[in-house]
């Protein structure tokens, strides 16, 4: 039986049943609350809000989506998202929603198409999770959608650009670098890589002094000091590097100095050159890239709300992130508290106009200070909070960190311009060819074309070729576009718009330029480099040559001894009426003309000079012109020598020679007279001028010959120093004057140009290096025998020439002891040196050689006097025999009268 309740049982339970309602009320009354609040949160938001059911079709979204599509509410409710995506992203949604759905994991979904109601198409990132009910079953999805589609131009922008002068910079045959202030790398190109023989990770960790030597580590610190202190560009030149393997290199480099935006330098940039390969900048730029897609893909937005003072009373965890703050120490911040002073008063304003006004502020910029001190770069949209009475009681808003795209568009700016640098700065041409035109060409294309960046858009390239070489670069442009692959380094000759030629270096690459087929062309200026070959080539045929004919010319010198001496003897016995008498004085001039046959040829293997003294050149010229033009009247001669001619060290003889040698060769090609002109000139010459010929620089001394004959093709001039190598008949010349010439002018430490084309005569130019000393006066020496007294020593691995000698010798009044080699030599004078009065000691002896001989006999009599005798000249060799004390040298054949001289110079006796 149920038993019946009390009158307060029930008043118990009225009691209960109404404080249950006023409970459900005010939860009531605060869901109302909550969800205006967050109604109005979607409404002020910049990102899209939706829900949708399990198949997809919408059901619930803020107005962003509806501005963001273009399409009113009523057409949007219901649609499904394969109505306004592409097929791709429609197909990306499916299989995202339904690993949503099965695991209940929310996900992001990136890059994903938009189709609006004019058919443009956007890009959003959205992020989707899972919809349940009360009882835990999934109902549908929700999620953000964010506009990302300028972010995706900026970063296609950003790539475009990077990936146009990477191109430019990977493709170089030049080293880019940058280094900090201390000489650290800290970015180089792949170029640099390979030049230093070291990886990219690797450089980037060294300094110049870890592949240097000490004395090249203070070179280059001196030259980026130098730019430090004067701002002013420089370069280094012949700097050596050791490679990773060991091995040594020769580059060049450029130094600028780099400063940043403050004006303050912060390290160096510049170009080194050598002859490797390139490549490595391409990490250095992914990384770069890959660093501001980084920073791009982590900008979030965040919301807050300030009361009138300006103090924050509700923000979200993206206003912590940008603040550094936790949401304790943020809470009640007000905003002149992390925004800078400077600001202060346009923030106040604005937000001041939104609450007079009621109208919501346009997005603006300002700064904002995180905890850590850091100045960020934000974005600020701003608009009045309202209460139920529609009564202002605070601001609430969007707050986006602008900082790292500030960031990306620096970045961009500082791609462009250093790229821009390099290819400005570079010492190559770069330019594109399209069309077979040119187009984009750098300034050092208009250096070398001498044609301004105007006059080369309308100039095909094929124009600025040789005709020599103009079917072969056509055939090879023609090769790049059907191949699509890149060319190696091929050389040509080029005309510049002087119409000089000058060798140059190209190598073509294949690219799309606006869209179309181009080839990327890098253009090297390799005249000074062909020189050089030329005069290695020439100096390799001088040597190999030059070798054979020092040798001979040696031998042929010991058989006119002996043609000398004989001659000599017979004719001191017979007078000069004797029928022979004639015949033996055409045997002694037949042998000096052999002699001067033998001294052509020592002069083309660089023999060495006979007696060198500090000479007047305008001097030299005055006599050797006056001489040769009283022979050849035909030829009219122009001189032109300057007044104070600096003074040089020469053997007067020789320089006779080569001025005839050049006199003879111009009459040769006047055949019909013509102009001769003699110029000389003081010059100062540069290291690039001189180091093609191995000549140190300084000041020289010039002689040039022009004549007005016939001139030279440009395979004759290529030979024209060349042994034995003559365009006349043989009858007339031997082949040996200009290369006779050019070793008497090399060995006298200077060098020899000739400039020749046909129909239009050719200029020799000599360059005889200068000299501090004074020049010496010659005095004339009379052709006389003298006889003395006393014994000699005369040694000669020469049977004849010893005989001769010898005969000669006693002839002179003098007793002879001889040697035929030098061990023979030192055991005659080891006994007999009391009574031997001086040596004529030969100077090339098989076995011990005169110079061995000779520091034999200073040590057994440190004042033995020693005249040394060779086929050869004084070069080398026997210079430094003398310089250890040898009293003389003379050279073979030599007559009576000069052995005379020399015998009694060397004793001690008056002449």
């Amino acid at each position: 039986m149920v038993e019946t309740p009390t009158y307060e049982d029930l008043q118990r339970r009225i009691q209960t049943l109404e404080n249950e309602l006023d409970a459900q009320k005010k939860i009531k009354e605060s869901l109302i609350e909550n969800e205006k609040k967050y109604w109005n949160i979607l409404e002020i938001m910049e990102e899209g809000y939706f829900e949708c059911d399990l198949k997809g079709n919408l059901t619930f979204f803020n107005d962003v989506i509806v501005q963001f599509y273009q399409r009113p509410r009523d057409e949007l409710l219901g649609m499904n998202y394969r109505e306004f995506t592409t097929q791709a992203t429609a197909e990306k949604v499916y299989k995202t929603y339904n690993e949503i759905y099965r695991t209940g994991i929310p996900a992001i979904l990136s890059d994903c198409e938009a189709v609006k109601k004019d058919g443009s198409i956007g890009v959003v990132e959205v992020t989707v999770s899972l919809v349940k009910d009360p009882l835990g079953e999934p109902i549908g999805f929700c999620g953000v959608s964010r506009d990302v589609t300028e972010k995706k131009k900026a970063e296609k922008a950003l790539c475009e650009s990077e990936e146009r002068y990477r191109q430019i910079l990977e493709k170089m045959e030049e080293g880019y670098y940058e280094v900090n202030l201390a000489g650290n790398f800290i970015f180089c190109n792949e170029a640099l890589c390979r030049i230093h023989g070291y990886p990219c990770n690797e450089l980037l960790t060294m300094n110049n002094r870890d592949y240097t030597s000490p004395e090249e580590a203070k070179r280059v610190y001196k030259i980026f000091n130098q730019v430090y202190q004067t701002g002013i560009p420089s370069k280094i030149v012949d700097l050596e590097i050791f490679g990773k393997d060991g091995s040594t290199h020769m580059i060049e480099i450029s130094a600028s100095l780099q400063r940043n935006d403050m004006g303050i330098p912060i390290g160096f940039y510049g170009i080194t050159r050598d002859r490797t390969e390139q490549k490595k900048a391409e990490e250095a730029l992914r990384q770069s890239e890959e660093r501001y897609r980084n920073i791009l893909e982590s900008i979030e937005e965040g919301y807050y709300e300030v009361d009138p003072t300006g103090h924050i009373t509700f923000f979200n965890e993206t206003i912590c992130t940008f603040h550094g703050r936790s949401p304790d120490e943020l809470r009640g911040l007000c905003y002149q508290d992390f925004i800078p002073s400077d600001d202060h008063q346009k923030v106040f304003k604005i937000f001041n106009d939104v609450y007079k006004t009621g109208m919501p502020a346009e997005i603006f910029e300002t700064r904002m200070i995180r905890k850590d001190g850091q100045l960020r770069n934000v974005e600020i949209s701003v608009s009045l909070l309202c209460n139920e009475k529609r009564e202002p009681i605070g601001f609430r808003g969007i707050t986006r960190d602008r900082t790292e795209q500030k960031k990306i568009e620096k970045a961009l700016k500082e791609s462009e311009e250093k790229y821009r640098l390099v290819v400005e700065n570079a010492n190559e041409g770069i330019y594109i060819i399209q069309d077979d035109m040119i187009k984009f060409p750098n300034p050092r294309m208009n250096e070398l074309t001498g044609y301004s960046m105007e006059e080369l858009k309308d100039i095909p390239l094929l124009d600025l070729v040789h005709q020599d070489d103009r079917d072969k670069i056509e055939q090879q442009i023609r090769q790049s576009f059907k191949d699509q692959a890149p060319l190696n380094i091929y050389s040509f000759k080029m005309l510049n718009k002087a119409g000089s030629i000058i060798w140059v270096d190209l190598n073509t690459i294949p690219i799309m330029w606006e869209g179309r087929p181009a080839t990327l062309n890098f253009l090297r200026d390799i005249t000074p480099h062909k020189k050089m070959e030329l005069q290695l080539l020439q100096a390799s045929k001088m040597e190999a040559l030059g070798t054979l004919a020092g040798g001979v010319a040696h031998n042929f010198n010991n058989l006119l001894m002996g043609i000398q001496g004989n001659a000599s003897l017979i004719q001191l016995d017979v007078d000069r009426e004797h029928p022979h008498y004639e015949k033996l004085n055409n045997i002694t001039k037949l042998v000096k003309d052999g002699s001067m046959l033998a001294k052509q040829l020592l002069g083309a293997a660089r023999g060495g000079k006979y007696e060198v003294r500090t000479t007047d050149v305008n001097r030299l010229l005055e006599q050797s012109v006056y001489l040769f033009g009283r022979t050849k009247k035909e030829i009219t001669i122009h001189k032109d020598l300057q007044v104070d001619i600096w003074p040089v060290e020469v053997d007067s003889g020789q320089i006779d020679q080569v001025l005839f040698n050049l006199y003879i060769n111009a009459w040769h090609a006047m055949s019909g007279g013509g102009d001769l002109y003699v110029q000389t000139q003081n010059v100062i010459l540069n290291d690039d001028y001189t180091s093609p010929y191995h000549v140190a620089p300084g000041r020289f001394v010039k002689i040039s010959i022009t004549d007005t004959g016939i001139g030279m093709d440009e395979s004759t001039v290529g030979k024209i120093f060349d042994p034995f190598f003559t365009t006349k008949d043989m009858v007339v010349g031997t082949g040996l004057g200009l290369a006779s010439a050019y070793g008497i002018i090399q060995n006298h430490k200077g060098f020899i140009t000739v400039y020749s084309q046909k129909g239009s005569g050719t200029t020799f130019n000599i360059y005889l290096p200068a000299t501090e000393k004074k020049v010496v006066e010659e005095r004339a020496v009379q052709d006389e025998i003298l006889t003395g007294s006393g014994t000699i020593l005369f040694v000669d691995d020469e049977d004849g020439v010893r005989q001769i000698g010898k005969a000669i010798l006693t002839r002179l009044g003098y007793q002879v002891l001889i040697a035929k080699s030098g061990e023979k030599a030192l055991e005659i004078f080891q006994k007999d040196k009391d009574k031997i009065d001086m040596i004529i000691l030969d100077m090339i002896m098989p076995d011990m050689s005169g110079g061995e001989t000779f520091d034999q006999l200073k040590k057994i009599d440190p004042n033995v006097k020693v005249l040394l005798s060779s086929g050869y000249t004084l070069n080398g060799e026997a210079k430094a025999i003398l310089d250890r004390g040898c009293k003389g040298f003379i050279q073979k054949p030599f007559s009576l009268s000069e052995l005379s001289k020399r015998v009694k110079q060397i004793k001690g006796e008056n002449e």
